[in-house]
């Protein structure tokens, strides 16, 4: 079975929020929390698309000073020796994320990697204050599984 072609099942009819609904007011951190987890679920169901999107929008949210995983890859000496711009890496390190936001090929293959490696990008970019149950079983998975992801 094609997990983007599953086989039909009954459709579920959109029935939306119950209204009237208050507004959601969120920090900077819950929101890009929010996502992280939400991109986590979309992960877990296969749907690497939506979790490299989502936890992409949530790696820009934050900005962070101290040590996070985007920084650390953008700073590697071995990219250094290999891109004469560093515009050039941030481009490869991104490729995926741009392409879902701004479109360009026809086609782009979104692995299974890809989409971890975004979703542990956004985290790292998280106060450990913010950090949910989710994603600390997801960074346990990410860590047990890193060689064969």
């Amino acid at each position: 079975m094609d997990r983007l072609n599953p086989k039909a099942k009954p459709r579920r009819r959109f029935r939306g929020p119950r209204v009237p609904v208050d507004p959601l007011k969120l920090t900077l951190a819950q929101a890009a929390t929010r996502q992280v987890d939400a991109a986590i679920d979309a992960f877990e169901r296969g749907k690497f698309d939506i979790a490299v999107t989502l936890a992409g929008a949530s790696e820009g949210m934050i900005e962070r000073d101290g040590h996070h995983l985007f920084a650390g890859l953008r700073d590697n000496p071995r990219a250094k020796e290999r891109f004469s711009k560093q515009k050039d890496w941030i481009n490869v390190l991104n490729r995926e994320l741009y392409w879902l936001k701004h479109g360009g090929d026809d086609a782009m293959e979104i692995t299974c990697f890809d989409a971890a490696m975004m979703i542990a990008r956004a985290a790292s970019k998280l106060e450990a204050r913010d950090w949910t149950p989710k994603m600390e079983d997801f960074r346990v998975w990410f860590l047990k599984n890193l060689d064969c992801v």
